[in-house]
């Protein structure tokens, strides 16, 4: 009878554990409804958006800083050509010899990264040595979230599945 027990209690530690305990922490791309797309891995503490400006059809990225909370801070943002959108109030502006203009020290925190995925503007998301195409991951014309998340190993077993 002891020895049911102490088995029972493992087997109920260990579905607690694949439930509830965070193995994987990284970037969590869902719809509107939090209905998963993708989750990549994510060993960095920096999230580059980048994109190329629908109507002035030039690049531009937003870096953001993941935070303890797994909020994300505009860090700073690069872009060739002014647009609706562009920061001109907040931060500092550095003119680069290549044509860009970096703003630094926006101080911008939001929860997560909302966007409409059209594939001309073709979105990716960087770490910094490795760049996602979000036209391999996410539907055209979809309303996308940008999360950063600890995954439980049932979620990372749920979302690889769909995925």
């Amino acid at each position: 009878m002891k020895k049911k027990l102490i088995y029972f209690i493992i087997i109920l530690l260990i579905v607690t554990g694949i439930f509830l305990v965070p193995v994987q922490s990284g970037i969590l791309l869902t719809n509107l409804e939090g209905k998963p797309y993708h989750f990549i891995p994510w060993e960095g503490r920096t999230l580059t958006i980048g994109w190329r400006h629908s109507v002035e059809l030039t690049p531009w990225q937003e870096i953001y800083t993941i935070n303890d909370d797994h909020s994300l801070s505009l860090s700073e943002t690069i872009y060739q050509s002014y647009g609706a959108g562009t920061p001109d109030t907040d931060g500092m502006v550095e003119f680069l010899a290549d044509g860009y203009v970096r703003v630094t020290g926006i101080k911008r925190e939001i929860p997560f990264y909302s966007l409409y995925y059209v594939p001309i503007s073709d979105y990716s998301l960087a770490d910094g040595t490795t760049s996602y195409p979000l036209k391999k991951i996410v539907p055209d014309y979809h309303h996308i979230q940008i999360h950063y998340k600890s995954i439980t190993l049932f979620d990372w077993i749920r979302i690889s599945l769909i995925s």
